[in-house]
């Protein structure tokens, strides 16, 4: 619920004191110029007259930048970055009808210097079932992009039940669907960063660029796993290595290939690949890390997950995703900032260009 408050509690940290008329929606900043480093922050209070809205479920800031305009998620008055550029926000309220800000503040986030330069791997979430007769051609579209893109992509397939059972099935699937607002399938996602959803193949290859573009990645992600025959049990070793005091969290997906089950809209012996059989974390949003302290520039902080895998999967055909999380708005949420992956038992180290 919106709380009304005085004029002179509108703003701290030294901004002016303004009273807003009622019915006018207006945005102010507690600074105007940050490091791009994706810990350095600036903080927004949106009021509507009188009222504080920064918070509001229908309050959303949008902003504008190269060209591109982003609409950060509701209730959101947080932003970091790790493009260095001129930010444009406005604000928008749904309050009995749409309300946008009548002005706008200009932030400068500046270019940080001395970063190790990591390769930076994107995360593509493909929602399917074996029952949606319209999933394959997504399937083949993400093999045309990485074919294209080679070493950027790490497709992650979330199988759920739709028109029938589906075999596949993970709780994750319906844990990110449910965060994502999904309707229907199939549905093709970036970083964890809801996206429209686009499954055409040049859609999918500029979504990517811009996600490279906008959102440059901070660290690096080394892996290392250790697995017994015997008792079938594994062991993941996450690495992370940050450029910048930034807080993170991660992810750690096992992920099958090769598998053959009939599929809707697609012939016998249809292969299902990068099937999501395990994420460790209990939510989207990732696993803490560093005991959810921001991270020592140059320093690696590490975690060990460890599970033991079913007769039923094929552990030849498996692999782990480790996937380090960043937020930019605040922790409301947080999204894919660099990712590695290798097979079942071997490692991964970090990546350097």
């Amino acid at each position: 619920m919106a709380v009304a408050v005085s004029a002179a509690s509108l703003l701290s940290c030294g901004d002016p004191v303004e009273v807003v008329p009622e019915g006018v929606l207006k945005i102010f900043a507690d600074k105007q110029a940050i490091a791009a480093d994706g810990a350095d922050c600036v903080t927004f209070r949106v009021m509507f007259g009188s009222q504080d809205v920064s918070n509001d479920r229908t309050m959303k800031l949008v902003w504008t930048s190269g060209g591109k305009t982003v609409e950060m998620s509701a209730g959101a008055n947080v932003f970091s970055t790790t493009a260095a550029g001129e930010y444009v926000f406005k604000a928008y309220l749904y309050s009995g009808g749409d309300n946008w800000s009548e002005n706008e503040i200009v932030i400068n986030a500046s270019p940080v210097e001395g970063q190790k330069s990591y390769v930076q791997k994107v995360i593509g979430e493909q929602f399917t079932s074996v029952g949606c007769v319209n999933c394959p051609t997504l399937s083949y579209q993400i093999k045309n992009v990485q074919a294209q893109m080679p070493q950027v992509l790490i497709p992650l397939s979330f199988h759920m039940d739709y028109n029938m059972t589906d075999p596949m099935t993970v709780e994750a699937t319906g844990l990110f669907y449910k965060a994502y607002g999904m309707s229907g399938l199939p549905y093709f996602n970036l970083n964890m960063r809801k996206r429209d959803g686009g499954v055409d193949r040049e859609a999918i290859k500029e979504a990517i660029e811009e996600e490279l573009e906008l959102y440059p990645a901070t660290c690096g992600v080394a892996v290392d796993t250790e697995y017994d025959d015997a008792s079938r049990e594994l062991s993941v070793t996450t690495r992370i290595t940050s450029n910048v005091a930034a807080r993170y969290k991660y992810h750690v997906f096992l992920v099958e290939s090769g598998i053959e089950y009939a599929q809707s809209g697609a012939d016998a012996g249809y292969i299902h690949d990068n099937v999501v059989r395990k994420m460790f974390a209990t939510d989207v949003t990732g696993l803490n890390m560093n005991k959810k302290n921001p991270f020592t520039p140059g320093v690696e902080v590490t975690a060990v997950n460890s599970t033991a895998l079913p007769e039923d999967w094929n552990v030849d055909n498996m692999k782990v995703v480790v996937i380090a999380m960043t937020t930019s708005d605040g922790g409301v949420t947080f999204n894919c900032n660099n990712a590695n992956e290798c097979r079942i038992g071997e490692k991964a180290d970090y990546l350097i260009k």
